[in-house]
Parts: structure tokens; sequence; C-alpha cells
């Protein structure tokens, strides 16, 4: 306990996005301090330094780009995994 571990995150790619947001988090609600968020034009993203032994909860949205403003799509379904 107390060492770090990795999660990594693959989407399939979005019609028209620009980019994706990641969103990773110990509460389901995706609410407090654990909670983590990253902007990528990737399709995949690796998140580290995530407690072993803790379940994270995932979640990801595309967003495309016009004209300089950002439109957001949904957040996608939770998905849960537990870090070994």
């Amino acid at each position: 306990s107390g060492s770090a571990g990795k999660a990594t995150v693959k989407v399939k790619k979005a019609k028209r996005a620009k980019g994706y947001q990641y969103k990773i988090s110990q509460k389901k609600s995706f609410k407090g301090k654990t909670t983590l968020t990253a902007k990528t034009k990737k399709l995949k993203k690796t998140f580290s330094k995530l407690a072993e032994g803790k379940k994270y909860y995932v979640k990801v949205r595309a967003y495309a780009s016009k004209n300089g403003t950002k439109t957001y799509g949904s957040w996608s379904a939770k998905a849960s995994t537990k870090i070994r």
C-alpha cells in the first residue's frame, strides 16, 4: 500500500472530435480532490501515481472546436477499475 499504480484509458474515435477530456476519480460522484482531469487529442490516456488497491472511476467526453469555441459532448458511462 502507498505505492503508485497506473491506469490506461482508450476510446474509439468520435466523428468531428478535435480531442477528448478524461476524468478519473476514487469517488463515483467525481467530486473532491481525488479527481483528475486531462485533455488530449489522443485516443489513449495513461494516469499514473494512482493508489494501489483502490478502485477508480473513469469517464470520457469528446470535444470539437469551431471558431475558437469548444463544444463538449456528453460524458460517457462510468467505468471502474481496481489498481493492482
